[in-house]
């Protein structure tokens, strides 16, 4: 009778390292695609190599060395001498399907990538590698955090309650994708928004009514004051602990004693991260010296600045909201 899996004294076969060490390869070739609109001319039928040239205006003979990769990495399915879209593809890739993943594409091409070519300084080091955006890549980077934390954000604001609240702080609010939900939910609540420059720019050409966006930076600009709530989503872990702390100790310095502070991130389990996040910690060093954190740790940065821990509260995994109020003493 064979084994099951092969002989025990089989050896190991390569193939694994030499698909995880040419995985660029495949990853270029997935931006090149979405680039040249392949996944939007390949469809659910198969279509040839040359039909697909004509479509997406690129030599047959490039479709095909594309075609052929990515039908090997499970995007394209070879048929009928030609090549269509796997569910996948043209369920996030396509444009046709319920979510459209190529925001985030370009954020791993002109944001992601080029970062994680210096991933040995990175880690050697334990520092942010990643230079300072373009226009372009500013653009991509924020439209692509849009995207993967709308759900965050639409939950928030019907899980917390914000209608005991005035006026609301977002903090590294980014194109408002967690204040505009909570506008919309609660009528009389007015909010401020801060960010880069180059990103409240966008903001404030949109008008959202209630919503104020001020140009800051959060290390170096005065911050706004008289807020009464104080959110700050998917910033913590762009950061390393001691810019943790002096974030919170400058945002206890602009509240008021009792101001709540929301801290709305994907927090770091007990065990292996969620599968949503598996790729965070290693992407938010390469941005800025980053980590996926655990709440008892930030618990222990903020009362080391003046903040009391007041819950934590867990939203559709991998995120979470942690709860703090301001001291009343100082």
């Amino acid at each position: 009778m064979s084994h099951p899996f092969g002989s025990p004294s089989d050896p190991p076969d390569p193939a694994r390292v030499f698909d995880l060490c040419c995985g660029f390869m495949i990853s270029q070739t997935v931006f090149a695609a979405v680039e040249f609109g392949l996944f939007a001319a390949a469809g659910p039928k198969p279509a040839s190599p040359a039909e697909l040239a004509g479509r997406c205006g690129i030599p047959e003979r490039s479709v095909r060395t594309m075609a052929e990769l990515l039908a090997g990495a499970g995007l394209l399915v070879r048929e009928d001498a030609g090549f269509r879209n796997a569910p996948e593809a043209e369920a996030f890739l396509s444009g046709r399907g319920p979510v459209d993943l190529r925001r985030s594409v370009r954020y791993w091409q002109l944001v992601s990538y080029p970062s994680w070519g210096r991933a040995v300084d990175g880690y050697r080091a334990r520092r942010g590698v990643r230079g300072r955006l373009d226009e372009a890549q500013t653009e991509a980077y924020e439209s692509s955090v849009a995207l993967i934390t709308a759900a965050t954000a639409a939950e928030l604001a019907h899980t917390y309650d914000f209608g005991r609240h005035r006026r609301l702080l977002d903090v590294g609010g980014g194109y408002g994708t967690f204040a505009r939900p909570i506008l919309a939910a609660y009528e009389t609540l007015t909010a401020t928004l801060v960010d880069l420059p180059e990103v409240t720019a966008v903001v404030a050409e949109q008008g959202v009514p209630r919503l104020t966006a001020v140009g800051a930076d959060l290390f170096e600009s005065p911050l706004p004051t008289g807020h009464d709530v104080i959110l700050v989503a998917n910033v913590v872990h762009l950061l390393p602990p001691d810019r943790i702390v002096e974030l919170f100790d400058r945002l206890r310095g602009v509240a008021a004693p009792g101001t709540t502070l929301l801290l709305v991130d994907w927090w770091r389990p007990d065990g292996a991260p969620h599968r949503t996040a598996r790729y965070g910690a290693g992407e938010f060093l390469m941005i800025s010296g980053g980590d996926l954190y655990k709440p008892d740790e930030v618990d222990g940065w903020l009362a080391e600045s003046g903040w009391r821990l007041t819950g934590v509260t867990a939203l559709s995994p991998p995120a979470g909201v942690i709860t703090a109020e301001r001291d009343a003493v100082g």
